[in-house]
């Protein structure tokens, strides 16, 4: 069963920042915690959120993991080696589907094509309209050395550039969310919306979750 996801408008506020942050507050977290491919870690939790303002993606990303990565700097490196987290999405009817994917470091990956062979990397100018913020801190639970990070990230319409896109608003998509690290001592692929695969591959459209943006 497919799950689906409303996303909610923040463009009936005056104050985008602050705003912002009462309408984060308001939500409930999404969690990130289907695993197909590996037995799950305890310790390792994830969670997202999502709102929108017509013409902006806003999501956060909160990780909690027992071993963290971050190794590549540059724009569409292999971000996903690295302590990763990763939002694909295919608006409307579209084939086509794009894939984020941010390091801790707030580096991305960004590529669009209709399935995971035929890719197109976006280039580094688009985005670099991304606007990323990044926290990270060493916590310690029930003796276990544990790295909080998370990831708070704008994306704008002008970034999904092989759409015509004037708005989000009543735009239905298809989508899911990520957490990997294919270099970390124990690998992992973790998904929103559950996978049925015999090996780990976040590019089965199929799998996708609906999401409604009001």
């Amino acid at each position: 069963m497919k799950k689906k996801l409303l996303v909610p408008n923040l463009s009936k506020y005056s104050n985008e920042k602050k705003d912002l942050k009462k309408l984060f507050k308001k939500i409930d977290y999404n969690h990130i915690d289907k695993y197909a491919w590996e037995k799950p870690d305890e310790h390792r939790k994830v969670r997202f959120k999502m709102v929108h303002n017509n013409s902006n993606i806003y999501l956060i990303y909160d990780v909690v993991e027992p071993e963290m990565t971050a190794t590549y700097a540059n724009h569409n490196d292999p971000i996903y080696k690295d302590s990763c987290v990763e939002f694909f999405i295919a608006f409307e009817e579209d084939t086509n589907y794009y894939n984020f994917e941010f390091n801790c470091l707030g580096s991305c990956l960004l590529e669009w094509g209709p399935d995971r062979h035929r890719r197109k990397l976006l280039d580094t100018h688009t985005i670099d309209l991304i606007k990323v913020e990044t926290k990270i801190k060493r916590v310690t639970e029930n003796n276990v050395t544990l790295f909080h990070w998370k990831i708070f990230i704008k994306i704008p319409l002008e970034t999904f550039k092989f759409n015509t896109l004037k708005s989000l608003k009543n735009i239905n998509a298809k989508a899911n969310f990520y957490k990997c690290g294919d270099n970390l001592s124990k690998p992992h692929y973790i998904t929103w919306n559950p996978i049925q695969a015999d090996q780990p591959d976040f590019h089965l459209k199929s799998y996708f979750g609906d999401l409604k943006f009001k």
